[in-house]
């Protein structure tokens, strides 16, 4: 018993100390691109603390425009892609923007909204109870890390749907908000409907795939700039790894890590231009991203949905995505307007 415990506290440090030095590689690369932004990307883990005042979010929508696109599209093999100017919500460039798609994952970004029109205390205690896991392993779902009886905070399953995004603290919040899931999605619609997403339909609150769970990448897009303007949302959009606090069960807690600053260490170039992201996949969907980033001090809002998915595993294991063709798009746009900067300070 007292080996297997000390095996299991070695392991666990082995972990902890190689998450520590990806971390910090990923830092100093970071900061070579652009300092001033690693405030806004580094490990927070009181922001739901002392990000408490919320900015009302007021319904813009983001129509695709008709003129020449800037990007060339040529080798972007996601099919449906809007690029959008951050501070003025003005479309930059799209193709296939208003078709519908299926949002996968990107659907806890109006979960992570939703519960912050509702939340009062980000402290307030959460047990995670059975019926949030319901389901999830046998879909294959991504989860927190977090187990049955496991006590945490609501300030952590926000962190938890959106970094490692996971469904169980989806779940979690749409119970303690609204009473079930299927209450919480009435309150996904609604939120929809005031946003003017004419394109968005949901049906489940963790994006698992459903014929009737659609929205199209302008709608997205609509979403996540507005969500963005919720600091609380902003922190945890572009953070890349916190630690979640110790537990009843996990007396050294944990860390999450972003799914998007996971792709960043297979892409060091895109490091300091995304600032943050959420990803998404289903077989159904393809991969999806909805990513902020910066160029020449200019932020942008890039949301990219159905690239085909290349699986690199048996069918009953764990998913890995040979090619995160997402990923690669992404690195793709962002390279053109780089280009597209350098050249124009030239003239």
């Amino acid at each position: 018993m007292g080996r297997t415990s000390k095996r299991k506290r070695k392991k666990r440090q082995s972990r902890f100390i190689r998450n520590t030095i990806l971390s910090l590689a990923a830092i100093s690369a970071y900061s070579l691109y652009n300092h001033s932004e690693l405030v806004g990307f580094v490990n927070k883990t009181t922001v739901v603390e002392k990000a408490t005042e919320i900015v009302p979010l007021v319904p813009e929508i983001i129509v695709p425009k008709v003129e020449a696109s800037r990007i060339d599209f040529t080798k972007v093999k996601s099919p449906n892609v809007i690029l959008i100017d951050y501070q003025t919500g003005e479309t930059v460039a799209e193709k296939g923007s208003t078709e519908r798609i299926f949002p996968a994952s990107l659907t806890k970004i109006m979960t992570v909204l939703v519960a912050l029109d509702h939340v009062v205390d980000f402290n307030q205690k959460v047990k995670m109870e059975e019926a949030y896991f319901e389901g999830l392993y046998e879909a294959r779902a991504s989860i927190t890390g977090f187990v049955e009886d496991e006590v945490t905070t609501v300030g952590e399953l926000l962190y938890g749907a959106i970094l490692p995004s996971g469904a169980d603290a989806c779940l979690a919040l749409a119970y303690l908000i609204a009473g079930s899931e299927a209450e919480f999605v009435t309150l996904m619609n609604e939120k929809a409907a005031e946003l003017g997403l004419s394109h968005t339909h949901y049906t489940n609150a963790t994006g698992l795939h459903d014929v009737k769970n659609i929205s199209s990448v302008a709608d997205i897009a609509t979403l996540t700039h507005r969500a963005l303007q919720n600091p609380v949302f902003y922190e945890i959009f572009t953070t890349l790894q916190h630690e979640v606090a110790p537990t009843n069960i996990n007396e050294e807690g944990f860390l999450m890590n972003s799914t998007v600053f996971n792709s960043l260490l297979k892409y060091p170039e895109l490091i300091g231009t995304v600032i943050g992201g959420k990803t998404g996949f289903t077989e159904q969907a393809g991969l999806c991203l909805a990513s902020i980033g910066q160029v020449d001090g200019k932020k942008y809002l890039l949301i990219t949905a159905g690239a085909e998915a290349i699986p690199d595993f048996p069918i009953d294991q764990d998913r890995h995505i040979e090619e995160p063709i997402h990923i690669q798009d992404a690195e793709n746009i962002y390279r053109q307007l780089m280009e597209e900067t350098n050249h124009v300070s030239d003239h």
